[in-house]
């Protein structure tokens, strides 16, 4: 009897146990959530990424904050699970051939910056005090930018499709799969002899070649079979997703390697946007889980810390100038596209912590080196926000000071931009209004002056025999210099969002203080913002969203199916035949 009631307490200790440990996870669990909700709504309402919020909630609640969770594992366990959904999302959202398309210029600029902005970073580590892997560390996580920030913000402020926002995608693009070729890196760094880097390099290759051979001969018909039952894709989707997990541990690489590649694998599929909405939910649950557990870790010890979280951040904004810049001046992209894009990117990267805590994992760095990087992305994602919504106006003030030095900026012939001439119509901007305008007034162009300050626009506008001029609208005196009161007409066709540093109400009264006789065509947003710039003396208002409402509604109320198909098959025809400037 004894003997049996010594094993039944056993039993009920092991099961108490359990439940102990059980209760205590999802009490770190449930805090950790809390907290980053709490903490991530402060963060939105100064106008903040919410990932600076997770990470401050990790610091506060974590053992080296209030001490609320002493176990920090009880976290970063579950975590593992966002870092997993995180990349897989990545590589879906990575285009094989959205990248081929990118262009060479990105590309180079891309891969240029990385790796300059790696080996800078590693001198300034090592300036700073720091040597080895640490240096190594610091050098090339401080080289990648945020994707999460840079595309939420550019996107807000609508310049995605901008040349500067193209770019600076593609750019983000590059990085993204300079990243892969790192996190395949990471597990051979301690042993870096031909032997095991060219096993280590094989393996991926391997890995890579396995992936795409299976996306390509067996898993299309695998999803074309569940393809009516959504539930299934997402099932069959991460399913993939673990799976090439598991084959990435089994070669000695990282999960994350292995949720990428998984990801790039299937990210031509038809069903990849489906998945992505999908899973997203789930990857925000865990994502929030990993950065809050990536905030427990971060320890601010000393003053010389701080100091070196400050220096390295004001070495990301100086080094992404120092190397996209010239380069893209090189490219004939033009000193102002360099700057924004700079300006873009001068943040740290959630991939920095990412490759810094697989770097803590595999012994590579020490816990001050994650603290330190983590306080750079959360320093750089702060004052990039600030940074990105006055980007125009320091690129103008940069563009100004480099000519002032007799550095040429726009990479445009000084002869190319010449008076305009006494009837001529003058087009500001050759964006998609402006673009689809030249085509339209195709028999027009010997009459034609198009203003812009997009490089690549201009020589197409060049090539076909229309004048063109490297000019930045909002500088009045630019306009002034080319003689824009002897223009017949003068036509702006960019929103006010395009127009950075001005307005077309601005535009509008300088040209009528300046008396131009020709008619002006300016164009707005609302209603409200038409009637005023016709009660400031504008002769048309271009209204987008009516001219098209307009054009929809006779459609619907054509009802007739036959002109409906003829209507089509003309549109379609037209279409064919357009070559606009601005594809």
């Amino acid at each position: 009897m004894r003997v049996f009631d010594r094993e039944q307490n056993i039993s009920y200790d092991v099961m108490f146990f359990c439940l102990r440990m059980h209760s205590t996870i999802l009490f770190a669990i449930g805090l950790s959530i809390v907290a980053a909700s709490i903490l991530a709504y402060a963060a939105q309402f100064l106008r903040q990424p919410p990932i600076l919020g997770y990470i401050a909630a990790g610091m506060i609640i974590g053992p080296h904050g209030l001490g609320l969770i002493q176990n920090q594992e009880d976290v970063s366990a579950i975590s593992e699970l966002g870092l997993a959904f995180l990349l897989f999302i990545v590589g879906l959202e990575i285009d094989v051939k959205k990248f081929v398309r990118s262009g060479s210029s990105s590309s180079v600029i891309g891969i240029l910056q990385v790796i300059a902005c790696s080996g800078l970073g590693y001198l300034m580590a090592v300036w700073l005090g720091y040597g080895g892997l640490n240096a190594v560390y610091i050098g090339v996580t401080l080289s990648f930018s945020s994707t999460m920030i840079v595309v939420k913000l550019l996107s807000d402020r609508g310049e995605l499709d901008t040349l500067p926002g193209r770019v600076t995608l593609g750019i983000l693009l590059v990085q993204d799969v300079l990243a892969i070729f790192v996190l395949a890196g990471q597990s051979n760094i301690n042993d870096p002899s031909l032997g095991p880097v060219f096993l280590s390099i094989v393996l991926g290759l391997g890995l890579v070649i396995v992936s795409f051979l299976v996306s390509r001969y067996v898993l299309p018909a695998a999803f074309q079979r569940v393809a009516r039952n959504p539930e299934m894709v997402l099932v069959l989707s991460m399913a993939w997703c673990f799976v090439m997990c598991w084959l990435a541990l089994l070669q000695g690489f990282s999960i994350a390697m292995g949720a990428l590649i998984a990801g790039v694998s299937i990210s031509t599929f038809p069903y990849s946007h489906d998945v992505i909405a999908k899973i997203r939910s789930l990857r925000d649950f865990f994502v929030t889980l990993f950065f809050v557990s990536l905030g427990m870790q971060i320890l601010i010890s000393s003053v010389d810390m701080l100091m070196a979280g400050l220096l390295l951040s004001v070495f990301i904004v100086g080094s992404r100038i120092a190397t996209i810049l010239p380069v893209s001046m090189s490219v004939n992209l033009g000193a102002r596209v360099g700057i924004l894009s700079s300006l873009h990117l001068s943040q740290s990267s959630e991939f920095s912590l990412v490759i810094a805590s697989l770097g803590l994992a595999y012994g590579h760095v020490t816990p001050d080196i994650v603290s330190l990087i983590a306080l750079t992305l959360v320093i750089t994602s702060t004052t990039s926000t600030y940074v990105i919504m006055s980007s125009h106006t320091i690129a103008r003030a940069g563009v100004a000071i480099l000519e002032r030095i007799g550095i040429k900026t726009s990479h445009v012939q000084e002869e190319e931009v010449h008076e305009t001439k006494e009837g001529e119509i003058v087009i500001l901007g050759c964006h998609r209004v402006g673009s689809g305008l030249v085509e339209a007034l195709k028999p027009e162009w010997p009459r034609l002056h198009v203003l812009d300050f997009n490089p690549q626009v201009l020589m197409r506008l060049r090539a076909r025999g229309i004048s063109a001029s490297y000019i930045d609208i909002s500088h009045f005196d630019a306009l002034e210099e080319i003689g824009i009161h002897n223009a017949s007409m003068v036509v702006c066709t960019l929103p006010d969002d395009f127009l950075r540093g001005t307005s077309n109400e601005a535009l509008l009264k300088y040209l009528k203080a300046r008396r131009v006789k020709g008619k002006i065509i300016v164009y707005a947003n609302s209603v409200e913002s038409a009637l005023r710039l016709y009660e400031e003396g504008a002769d048309h208002v271009i209204l987008p969203h009516l001219l098209t409402g307009e054009q929809v509604a006779a459609l619907v109320l054509m009802g007739n199916d036959r002109n409906f198909r003829r209507i089509r098959s003309s549109t379609i025809k037209a279409l064919k035949k357009r070559d606009e400037v601005l594809p």
